[in-house]
């Protein structure tokens, strides 16, 4: 499958949002930093900063946690990588607290800037679960 027909398979829009996360590798309890490059409500693309020479983290379970800002607003998404290209890994999302959900949802209506596409993703990832 080339580029262009994820890009057309893509249900939810990413969001451009390039900030240092947390990732926590389960059950191994390995945490790495990484450097989130953009971010959906069905899940995320990392860079991962800490380089492990030939580490496939390709079906492992992590949480990923970003802090929004100074305080204690954060997302913590519990997800699967479903796909790695180097250091870069994607991350579906399988499971997001109602906070989390709240705080993703307000990041992703502010960068997109358009409310009615943004409600329409959100009843497709309700048909979904």
């Amino acid at each position: 499958m080339n580029t262009t027909d994820a890009i057309n398979r893509r249900h939810f829009s990413r969001i451009p949002f390039q900030v240092d996360v947390l990732l926590h590798f389960h059950p191994a309890q390995e945490i790495q930093t990484a450097h989130l490059l953009d971010i959906s409500l069905k899940g995320a693309l990392v860079n991962i900063i800490q380089s492990i020479a030939n580490t496939s983290h390709r079906g492992k379970i992590c949480s990923m946690d970003l802090q929004l800002d100074e305080g204690e607003e954060h997302i913590v998404m519990e997800g699967k990588v479903v796909h790695q290209e180097g250091q870069c890994i994607g991350i579906e999302c399988q499971h997001i607290d109602l906070d989390g959900m709240t705080n993703l949802r307000r990041l992703v209506a502010l960068n997109m800037g358009d409310e009615k596409l943004l409600e329409r993703e959100l009843a497709e990832m309700l048909k979904l679960k």
